[in-house]
Parts: structure tokens; C-alpha cells; sequence
């Protein structure tokens, strides 16, 4: 919408009269856009910045889910997403991962590197960056860059546009494991899957009476199949109908990480408790929440007063 300035005048009269300057916004073709995709202008924005949060509508989706919400709240307050972080995996001389199944989690209030993840359950950790508090080793991101670049399995580097004393909180929930629900595979043949760095342990077969034993090196009989877990390849003995199809997990290195000042939490969030609540050790030594802290009471009144909560019948 384009702004039209008003300006001051002043006229000779035996009393003043002035006028002091106005802006009026005028549509034009970028407001019709807005209208397609349900994104109106913030009153007094300029075409520039509007442009911006039109292209980032189709970019960056609203939804139901952590990620759509974040998108949308963000884009209807103008405070768009920006690349923050860059984490990858530090490699040896042959050029693979030094960490066995490397896997990172962003999460609410702390950032978990994992030197060999699996989906069964075990996990190795490399260490856990607290990012929540003022007096935390992550807080801000140029100290959590320097706390992820002491590990010996992974680094870090800031975008060069994101400020280093940006608070880390500000950080979108991620993690560095993607799932590949069903990609194609050959009979008699190496087939390279789209992603590398296949986490170990996380690969299956829609055909499971066919393919179920893994081995090391060349498969040799019916049945039999290797896995190069780093450079993301397959080789099988063969296949019936000439043709299937696998699910694995990959970590998608490297992972770049975006900010943007909105946080989503949920009353069920382990995270969200662990910062609101106080702690109270029962007798067996287990922690459990007792009464909020002075952050969490604080949130917990603004939510009663803007929201209708009736306890009781």
C-alpha cells in the first residue's frame, strides 16, 4: 500500500490555522495479492516490507502443527524468520562422520548433540547446552556456537546477517533426523538413496519376508543386504518382481537453524514444566512439579485472564 504524505500549512489570518501532516495508505496490486493468500497489510507498512511477508507466506506455511504456528504469528506481527545457525559434523581423514549416528534436537530450553542416536530407544549423548536462562552456557548464540565448536563430533558458525547476542531461545524447534517414508529400490544393483548419513538400525523393507539379513560386506545369497550408512547406498542380491521400496532415517547435515522471537509451548510440554515449576523431591527421591515459579505464575494469569477457564462443575 502506498503512503500518501499530507504536509503543513499556514495562512494569514487573524487566527492561525496549520494542519499537521497525515499518512494515508492507498491500495494498489500488492493489497489484492494480500487478499488471495489472507494476508492483510500492517496498517502504515510500505510495499517493500509487505512484499517480503507475501513471499514469505508461501514459503514459510501456516498451520496447526509447531512450525505453522510459529510461521503464522510471526508473519501477522511482521517479524519474519532469518537464518540463525548453520551445525554440522566434524569428519576424519577418510571423510566420514567421526560420530557413529550423529543426531541434534533444538529444543525449548536446551539443545541436545547426540554422538550415536538410535531408534530403538539408546543413545549416546554428547552433551546437553541449556539455552533458557541468563546464566546458561547457550543463552546467547555466539556462546552457544563456541559450546557446540568444543564437542568432537559436531561445529557451528553463525549466519553473518543474525546478531551474536541474540538470544537463543529464539531458535525454531528442529531436529537434524529426517524420515523418508518410502523410496525406491533395485534388484541386482547398488542403488543411491537420496539422502546420506542413513541412521544405523533405522532401515526397513516393505518386502520384510524378502530382505532380512543384513550383512557387511557384498550380499552373496537371496535375502541378503548391505548398507553403507554414510554415503546413503544400498545393494540387495536380488529381487523377485525386479523392483521395491525402503524407509530409513537420514540426518540432514548440514542443519541450518532459523530464529524468529516467537515461542509455543503447551501446558504438556516436559520443557515448558521444567522452567515454570518449582521442583519437589518426594521421599523416593523423584522430582515432581509443585507450585509455579514467579515466570511461570505470571504466565499462568495472563492465560487465565485472557482466556474463559471454569474449574469445577
Amino acid at each position: 500500500m502506498a503512503k500518501l504524505q499530507g504536509f503543513s500549512f499556514y495562512i494569514e489570518l487573524p487566527n492561525e490555522i496549520s494542519g499537521a501532516p497525515k499518512v494515508r495508505n492507498i491500495v494498489d496490486s500488492f493489497d489484492l495479492h494480500g487478499d488471495m493468500v489472507g494476508l492483510h497489510r500492517i496498517n502504515g507498512e510500505n510495499n517493500a516490507d509487505y512484499k517480503l511477508r507475501l513471499w514469505d507466506a508461501s514459503v514459510h506455511l501456516a498451520g496447526p502443527l509447531y512450525d505453522g504456528v510459529v510461521n503464522g504469528i510471526a508473519r501477522e506481527f511482521g517479524l519474519l524468520r532469518a537464518p540463525a545457525i548453520t551445525i554440522d559434523i566434524k569428519k576424519g581423514s577418510s571423510g566420514a562422520p567421526v560420530a557413529p549416528s550423529p543426531r541434534v534436537d533444538i529444543l525449548a530450553n536446551r539443545i541436545v548433540l547426540y554422538s550415536d542416536w538410535r531408534p530403538d530407544g539408546t543413545a549416546v549423548v554428547d552433551r546437553e547446552i541449556r539455552t533458557y536462562q541468563l546464566d546458561d552456557d547457550g543463552y546467547y548464540l555466539d556462546d552457544l556456537a563456541t559450546k557446540i565448536n568444543e564437542s568432537n563430533y559436531f561445529s557451528a558458525t553463525l549466519d553473518a546477517e543474525i546478531r551474536p547476542n541474540t538470544i537463543t531461545s529464539t531458535l525454531v524447534r528442529k531436529t537434524s533426523n529426517l524420515i523418508v517414508r518410502s523410496e525406491h529400490i533395485r534388484g541386482d544393483k547398488l542403488t543411491q538413496l537420496i539422502n546420506p548419513y542413513i541412521v544405523r538400525n533405522s532401515v526397513t523393507f516393505i518386502e520384510k519376508d524378502i530382505f532380512d539379513v543384513e550383512v557387511t560386506g557384498t550380499p552373496a545369497e537371496a535375502g541378503q543386504y548391505a548398507v553403507d550408512y554414510t554415503n546413503g547406498e544400498i545393494m540387495v542380491f536380488t529381487l523377485p518382481s525386479g523392483h521395491g521400496y525402503c524407509s530409513y532415517m537420514a540426518a540432514n547435515f548440514p542443519m541450518e537453524v532459523d530464529a524468529v522471537p516467537i515461542q509455543v509451548f503447551t501446558f504438556q510440554d516436559d520443557d515448558f514444566q521444567y522452567e515454570l515449576f518449582e521442583k519437589k523431591e518426594l521421599d523416593s527421591g523423584e522430582l515432581i512439579n509443585a507450585l509455579p515459579n514467579v515466570e511461570g505464575s505470571e504466565i499462568y494469569h495472563q492465560l487465565f485472564k485472557e482466556t474463559e477457564v471454569f474449574w469445577g462443575k
